[in-house]
């Protein structure tokens, strides 16, 4: 059967979670970046498919209702958005989320519209990244961009991606879990056994929100009690020392390809939500200044941490070189931040891939899979 002569789109954008305003950034850069005369883009928020869900605030479920209700509501950006993410950012999400559409009519249309070829889910954290929007894709029947439902599933649960990644053979960081029924003589105990410094981190969240450098026992009891506030799980790690890079990983078997590897220099104290989206605080050099043979290294590994969560269309491996020789892996992001001046758009921009190439490319190999 022939395509219509634009492919629609639904870029999904928004949700619940806690990096709803990163994750609009995500989708509205994308809608506004796909070639127009080959792509018809409808921005669609999951947010007003979510009005019953009870884990969610009075607040979210009264946007979610308003959503369903009608489109075109302004979004009203959180105190630590309001306060962290830089101004520029910050009119784009406000401006850009007057063009949202709520999802429960867009994803199954009535009255004659045209259902979406395609979704591309642009959605990080919960509801979003773990496998839920992904499963509800499935049952529906639409094509869309990134990994399935057991891939999203693994990658956002740092537990057991680590778990996964090392059985086969990939370095990740010496840890334990913990949570809230776990007794503080026994977190105290293990952290001992672990060596300071460490670092804790909620097991179901994505940048950097809720994670805690703990430099000296006394700070771990409340770095716990930080993390605990966005997961009922905490990993307590080995704060690892060295060089700082990231690999995005693009394509599928047997065509992967990885991207260039960006170092990350932050003048923050770590990599956190501040220093990721304000450019200020970070300097992303692409490629690292680092030798060729770590560079090769360091893509090879990327490459199996994709393959081995059975990742697709795209993955960005964050990773960090220790003076010890060792590569370890941080996390595996299936979907990586993707506005135009994210890391792994930067980082294919750099291989010659510009960025509404790049989401088109990713939408191809979507609709390729569901012929």
């Amino acid at each position: 059967m022939n395509r219509p002569a634009r492919v629609r789109v639904g870029v999904l954008a928004g949700g619940a979670s806690s990096e709803r305003e990163i994750s609009l950034a995500t989708g509205i850069e994308i809608a506004g970046h796909l070639p127009a005369d080959r792509y018809e883009v409808v921005l669609v928020d999951p947010l007003a498919l979510m009005a019953r869900n009870p884990q969610l605030t009075d607040e979210q479920r009264e946007h979610a209702r308003a959503l369903a209700d009608r489109s075109g509501v302004i979004e009203e950006l959180p105190e630590r958005d309001r306060r962290e993410l830089p101004a520029a950012l910050q009119r784009q999400i406000v401006e850009g989320s007057a063009g949202l559409v709520g999802a429960t009519s867009a994803l199954v249309p009535t009255g004659g519209q045209r259902p979406f070829d395609v979704v591309f889910v642009a959605i990080h954290g919960q509801w979003g990244e773990d496998g839920t929007i992904q499963g509800m894709l499935e049952l529906l029947g639409i094509p869309y961009v990134g990994s399935g439902v057991l891939a999203s599933a693994l990658a956002m649960d740092k537990v057991m991606a680590k778990t996964v990644l090392a059985a086969h053979g990939l370095d990740v960081p010496r840890g334990f879990v913990i949570d809230a029924t776990d007794g503080a003589e026994r977190v105290a105990a293990a952290a001992r056994d672990l060596g300071y410094p460490l670092v804790a981190k909620p097991v179901r969240q994505g940048s950097s929100v809720g994670i805690v450098m703990v430099e000296h026992a006394e700070e771990l009891a409340s770095a716990v009690a930080e993390a605990l506030r966005y997961d009922d799980r905490v990993m307590i790690e080995e704060r690892l020392h060295g060089t700082e890079l990231t690999v995005g990983v693009i394509g599928n078997k047997p065509n992967l390809r990885p991207l260039p590897v960006i170092e990350i220099v932050t003048r923050n104290a770590f990599f956190d939500y501040r220093a990721k989206y304000d450019p200020e605080l970070t300097d992303e050099i692409c490629p690292a200044r680092i030798p060729e043979e770590l560079a090769e290294r360091a893509q090879q590994v990327a490459v199996a941490a994709h393959t081995t969560l059975e990742c697709r269309d795209l993955s960005r491996t964050d990773m960090i070189a220790t003076a010890d020789g060792r590569l370890v892996v941080l996390e595996v992001n299936t979907i990586p931040g993707m506005t135009a001046n994210s890391l792994l758009p930067k980082a294919a921009r750099v291989a010659g891939l510009p960025f509404g190439e790049l989401c088109a490319t990713l939408i191809e190999e979507a609709l390729a899979r569901a012929r």
